[in-house]
C-alpha cells in the first residue's frame, strides 16, 4: 500500500496540469452545450433534457478520456520508463483504472450538476419549480448509462493498452466491426430456431418476429434489466481483467 502510495501521488505530480486541464475544458464544454439547449428551445430544459446530455457527455468525455491513460506507452522512451518502474504491473494497471473510471465519474458528476446550477436559473421555467436530474432514482435512465459506461470504459481501456497509436479510433473500429459480427450470428442462430419473418436480433434483446400476418414476441422475464446489467458487468469484468495481463505482456 505504501509503494501503491508513492506511485499514485508521482503519477499525480506528473500529470495534475494535464489533469485540471482537461477539468477545465469539459466544464467549458457542458457549458456551452446546456446553454445552447436552453436558449434554442422554448420549452425548459427539464429532467428529461439533461438525462439525454449527461449520458451523451459521459458516454462520450468518458471514453475518450480512457483511451489516453496509456497512450505514453506507445512511446518507446515514455514507455521504458514507465515498465522499469520499480512498482507491479497491477499497481501500475491500478492508477489508471482510479483516474480513468472512478475519479473521472466523480469528477463528470461534479462538474455537470455544477454546470446545471448555474444555468438552469437563466432558463424560463413558466412558473415551475427548477427540475435537476437524480442519478440513483432506480427509475431514472443515469442509472442505466453509469452501467453502460463500465462497460464501455473497459473496452477503451484495453484498446488504450493494446494499441499503440489511435487508441479511440481503433478501439472504435474494433468495437463496430465485432458488434456486427456478434448481431449477424445472433440473428443467424435465431433464424435457425424460429420458422418465421424475424430481422436483425442483438445479444440480450427481446426477439420479435412476424408468422404470417400475427406478431410474436419472446422477451425476458420480469425485471429483465438487472439482466442486462449483469450482462454487462460479466463482460466488463472480462474485459478488465484482459487488459491487465495485456499490461503484463507489454513489451518495448
Amino acid at each position: 500500500m505504501k509503494r501503491f502510495g508513492w506511485l499514485f501521488k508521482k503519477h499525480t505530480a506528473e500529470h495534475y496540469k494535464y489533469y485540471l486541464m482537461s477539468v477545465a475544458v469539459l466544464i467549458g464544454i457542458m457549458t456551452l452545450f446546456t446553454t445552447f439547449l436552453i436558449f434554442s428551445e422554448s420549452e425548459p430544459f427539464d429532467v428529461s433534457k439533461q438525462t439525454i446530455v449527461f449520458i451523451f457527455l459521459l458516454l462520450a468525455t468518458g471514453t475518450i478520456f480512457t483511451s489516453t491513460v496509456f497512450a505514453h506507452l506507445g512511446d518507446k522512451r515514455k514507455a521504458i520508463a514507465t515498465l522499469t518502474l520499480p512498482a507491479s504491473h497491477f499497481e501500475k494497471y491500478l492508477v489508471g483504472w482510479l483516474y480513468s473510471y472512478v475519479l473521472f465519474q466523480l469528477v463528470f458528476i461534479g462538474c455537470y450538476y455544477l454546470v446545471l446550477t448555474m444555468v438552469l436559473p437563466l432558463d424560463d421555467w413558466k412558473g415551475r419549480e427548477l427540475e435537476y436530474m437524480s442519478l440513483f432514482d432506480k427509475n431514472e435512465v443515469p442509472t442505466v448509462a453509469l452501467i453502460l459506461f463500465l462497460f464501455l470504459h473497459s473496452l477503451t481501456f484495453w484498446g488504450s493498452i493494446f494499441f499503440e497509436k489511435w487508441h479511440f479510433i481503433k478501439t472504435t473500429f474494433v468495437f463496430l466491426v465485432v458488434s456486427f459480427g456478434v448481431v449477424l450470428l445472433n440473428t443467424g442462430v435465431w433464424k435457425t430456431i424460429i420458422d418465421g419473418d424475424i430481422g436483425e436480433v442483438g445479444p440480450f434483446e427481446n426477439v420479435y418476429f412476424m408468422r404470417g400476418e400475427a406478431q410474436y414476441l419472446i422477451r425476458y422475464p420480469h425485471d429483465n434489466e438487472l439482466l442486462m446489467a449483469l450482462a454487462l458487468i460479466g463482460t466488463a469484468l472480462f474485459i478488465w481483467a484482459a487488459a491487465y495481463f495485456r499490461l503484463r505482456e507489454k513489451e518495448v
